[in-house]
């Protein structure tokens, strides 16, 4: 067994990507983070490599992912703060102030597939995702809690002609680029966007950067996504077009399964939950999720 800093070092440099925010996290400093990953990459005879701007763990990961499943114990023992990621509309807005005893993410990677893997090999504990793309049912790690659910509508910009129909359609829309997302990102979003003709990857992003986000909806022709959460964050300079998409968005908490029951995990829940309350109160079309 190694240290539990050690193996911290390690986990946060390859969830938080950059020795900056591991220390402003962590107050670990760089010499230190590059020292004990290299320690645990060596116990652990693997390498710790960027593959599409992410580090990844290369080689045979079987006794890490066991040390691993040996410090999430000790997290939830209350030895080390428990770790969460978000999305970058639920970090603000649900997770900030940081939940009591937990460290919050860069939230911004753009997709499932980091998170779900980051909590699948126990880099994290617990993330907050957006319906409708969470894990399977018969997923045998990862368990979803839903929290709730809303509509997903059409953004632009202010001058945006697409303001000036009367009666908009999905052919309205299809007729100006719309804001694409890296292929596999979301499947389930994917495949909605797909069967309305509105599949593209006019901005391609791995990691949420307003510029590339809103800012292109803003400066440009481009339509993008939203729900009434990801408006409280865009700085009020979009417009909500009165025309949904053909699925619902909201928010969902991904965890391990064997950690369902967990008191952290039920405290975190009911504060998240609080929070959503709030914005609910504020926005009929929010649906919370109680079971």
């Amino acid at each position: 067994m190694v240290d539990l800093d050690a193996l911290t070092a390690l986990d946060a440099l390859q969830w938080l990507r950059t020795g900056d925010e591991v220390f402003r996290r962590y107050g670990f400093s760089s010499p230190t983070v590059s020292r004990q990953s290299r320690k645990c990459l060596e116990i652990f005879d693997v390498e710790l490599q960027r593959v599409q701007g992410e580090w990844e763990i290369l080689g045979d990961p079987t006794m890490l992912l066991l040390e691993r499943n040996v410090h999430q114990t000790a997290r939830f023992l209350g030895l080390r703060p428990l770790r969460l990621e978000a999305t970058y509309w639920s970090a603000p807005l649900l997770c900030t102030p940081s939940p009591e005893r937990w460290i919050l993410g860069l939230s911004n990677i753009v997709g499932i597939r980091r998170n779900f893997q980051l909590v699948r090999e126990r880099v994290i504990d617990a993330c907050i995702t957006g319906l409708p793309d969470v894990p399977l049912d018969d997923d045998k790690d990862l368990l979803a809690m839903n929290l709730s659910s809303m509509p997903v509508f059409f953004v632009c910009s202010p001058d945006h002609p697409v303001l000036r129909e009367s009666e908009l359609t999905f052919e309205h829309i299809a007729r100006y680029p719309t804001l694409g997302l890296p292929a596999g990102s979301y499947p389930k979003v994917e495949e909605s966007l797909r069967s309305i003709g509105l599949w593209n990857e006019y901005v391609r992003m791995s990691r949420y950067k307003r510029d590339l986000w809103e800012g292109k909806s803003e400066a440009e022709l481009t339509i993008g996504y939203g729900t009434v959460l990801s408006m409280e964050i865009s700085g009020g300079s979009l417009v909500r077009l009165p025309l949904e998409l053909p699925f619902l968005s909201g928010e969902a908490l991904v965890i391990r399964r064997e950690f369902a029951e967990h008191p952290e995990m039920y405290s975190l829940r009911e504060l998240i939950m609080s929070r959503l309350e709030f914005f609910a109160a504020h926005y009929p079309e929010i649906q919370l999720s109680r079971h």
